[in-house]
């Protein structure tokens, strides 16, 4: 409330400014936060944000990020199949901005992009990477229905820019190869790339283990208290992760029609257990990460 007060006031006078939180803790090390999309990361990051971040340190722009993986993407744009492409050409274009931020020793940096294992060699002696991860299948799900109501790009599946009938799109996407790069994001973030299939996955899953032991902290949206429990132990600092939820169109009428369609639709017996199918390497990475951190 008080942010959009003080940015209305500046945009009458003739400004527009972005406010972000900052810190006044100075750490020996800098933090990288690896934000996976619906995996409760908003609210870590504002948290993590007030503690460590300093002034002229913002998180990742998506918005200049994306533009700058459609300037230098040479494909079509028609199909589902053409935006499967374009995903993967921004994961990795997502890499190299990470690789430039980590060289500016910002104290905290975040944002929606992708490590793998030559970053995290590259710098962990004097960068601690953090990520939090959750259920694969609770996050399709939740992750479908967000981009549905709030993502407005075209290029990028689903969006809310088509709405006449929100069943047929989903069962092209969920059961196709979108779908497929939707069930498996965590791993992708992790290791670097989507898995191409069910051979990929495998091959993927031995690297997605010897990546997330060398993060410095993982924590599990269903289990936030631990979270800040380790950080503190880590820091001794308290981390304070107070829950944000950014999807305000789901208390619009016309959103809450589109949440109850799709909730229905998800949970149909057919669809869940595909999306079981789709989600189960998935599943034992995220399974793995709480053994490797947590011994679970």
């Amino acid at each position: 409330m008080l942010k959009n007060l003080i940015r209305e006031s500046l945009y009458r006078i003739g400004y527009e400014v972005n406010l972000s939180p900052v810190g006044h803790v100075k750490l020996d090390k800098q933090i990288a936060f690896i934000h996976i999309a619906k995996c409760g990361g908003i609210s870590v990051d504002s948290a993590l944000r007030s503690l460590l971040a300093q002034p002229q340190q913002p998180r990742l722009c998506r918005t200049t990020s994306i533009a700058a993986s459609i300037a230098t993407y040479k494909g079509l744009l028609n199909s589902i199949d053409d935006t499967c492409d374009f995903s993967e050409h921004h994961l990795k274009m997502l890499k190299g901005i990470l690789n430039h931020f980590l060289t500016l020793n910002h104290q905290y940096i975040s944002g929606h992009w992708p490590v793998d294992s030559t970053l995290i060699n590259n710098f962990s002696q004097d960068t601690d990477f953090i990520t939090l991860l959750r259920d694969p299948v609770a996050r399709f799900k939740s992750n479908y229905i967000f981009n549905k109501l709030s993502n407005p790009l075209l290029i990028m599946k689903p969006n809310n820019q088509h709405t006449d009938d929100v069943i047929a799109e989903a069962r092209d996407i969920i059961f196709g190869r979108r779908g497929w790069q939707m069930a498996n994001t965590q791993t992708a973030y992790i290791v670097g790339q989507y898995p191409k299939n069910v051979d990929d996955c495998q091959n993927l899953q031995r690297q997605f283990q010897l990546n997330i032991k060398k993060f410095k902290l993982v924590g599990f949206l269903d289990e936030i208290a631990n979270f800040e429990s380790q950080f503190k132990s880590i820091y001794g600092m308290r981390l304070e992760v107070k829950e944000k939820n950014k999807t305000s169109s789901q208390k619009k009428a016309d959103g809450k029609n589109i949440v109850s369609i799709l909730k229905n639709y998800l949970s149909e017996p057919d669809v869940e257990k595909h999306i079981r199918e789709i989600c189960r390497f998935e599943v034992e990475n995220v399974e793995k990460a709480k053994e490797l951190h947590f011994g679970k």
